[in-house]
């Protein structure tokens, strides 16, 4: 389960299909409501971590959390990161790193500032965030949403085995090396790591392999260059419905904001997932109108689009239980949710910002 904050730029995004699944095969929620703190040692300032970090030879995992607003993250901490194993396999390797994004907290403004450019820079887009990186802080493995105790222990192996690849590349390089050797080990290099980092943690490499391989035989930059072309697609798209108010039309006036959904999906170039995005937006609002006869068609658009995205298996699981859908749903008025068993706990609507002003 992923958490927004009011900036996080995408109306619909990959939780709420999390919980719209939930409203169709309903499960109890357990829910923490109480704030979590930096806890005993974690650290919260990223200078000092990297510090202990160089000196203790050992890497860092850094969580990025709402402290006293985001559910998922109140969850991960109770549930998985303040247990003693947990926080055992994670010292073996890593300093604990808390970067804390709370509502009602109060920080200082130079606090603010640093949380802002830590946030920008590893392109933190929904809480909580799990990011593994070497003492310089340069990212290797990232996990965006709540993990369960098993999970962070996966996830703790397999950026330690990333890191020991990363080293092990990088002491490579500072060999005596051929242009196709260092050609190869740079590929290498940056394929090992999120792409999303590569730019900004990563430059020295990339400035080297663009000398390498003017032609891009190895795809990197070509991939570069589509994720920034889907980055800004997905910051227009929720610039653009936030515009349009699409959260209240989808209240007052359904059909005028299906009828936005229908037009911008026809737009020329648009990447196949942002196209998902918009889907499985529409899905949810013929949903919250129980209008079930409508949904085969987007869920079938959504899973042919790309269907091994974590959206498209999304979009093939609502398809597969469309029958029941129709079941649950198809008398109800619009906006009516059908009963829940006794004690679960329903899906909370989340509501989209307006555009601030400016």
């Amino acid at each position: 389960m992923i958490e927004q904050g009011i900036d996080a730029g995408c109306p619909i995004l990959q939780y709420q299909i999390v919980d719209m699944i939930r409203q169709i095969l309903p499960v109890v929620v357990a829910a923490c409501v109480a704030p979590c703190f930096a806890a005993e040692g974690w650290i919260t300032d990223m200078d000092a971590a990297k510090k202990q970090a160089a000196e203790q030879k050992k890497d860092l995992m850094i969580e990025f959390t709402g402290s006293d607003w985001c559910g998922a993250c109140i969850m991960q901490k109770k549930q998985a990161l303040s247990l003693p194993e947990i926080q055992t396999a994670i010292s073996r390797s890593f300093i604990p790193v808390e970067l804390d994004y709370p509502r009602k907290k109060q920080q200082d403004a130079q606090t603010k500032t640093s949380l802002g450019t830590y946030k920008k820079s590893y392109g933190i887009t929904g809480f909580p965030t799990l990011v593994f990186a070497d003492a310089q802080g340069r990212p290797v493995h990232t996990v965006v949403g709540y993990a369960n105790p098993a999970q962070v222990m996966q996830d703790t192996k397999k950026a330690a085995e990333a890191l020991n690849t990363q080293q092990s590349l990088t002491n490579k390089l500072a060999e005596k090396l051929t242009d196709q050797q260092r050609r190869d080990t740079l590929v290498q290099l940056l394929k090992t790591v999120p792409q999303s980092s590569i730019r900004t943690f990563y430059k020295p490499a990339l400035a080297e392999l663009e000398k390498l391989d003017p032609k891009d035989a190895s795809g990197i930059l070509a991939k570069l260059h589509r994720d920034d072309l889907l980055h800004a697609q997905k910051l227009e798209w929720a610039d653009t419905f936030r515009k349009k108010n699409i959260h209240i039309l989808a209240d007052q006036n359904p059909d005028e904001a299906l009828s936005i959904m229908d037009s911008y999906l026809k737009k020329n170039g648009l990447l196949p997932e942002v196209k998902q995005a918009v889907l499985m937006q529409k899905v949810y609002l013929l949903m919250q109108q129980n209008r079930v006869n409508e949904l085969e068609q987007p869920l079938k658009e959504g899973v042919a689009l790309l269907p091994e995205s974590f959206e498209g298996k999304a979009f093939g699981k609502l398809l597969d239980k469309l029958p029941e859908i129709k079941k649950e749903r198809g008398l109800l008025k619009p906006g009516e949710e059908p009963p829940l068993p006794p004690g679960a706990i329903r899906a909370t609507k989340m509501i989209v910002p307006t555009a601030p002003a400016k």
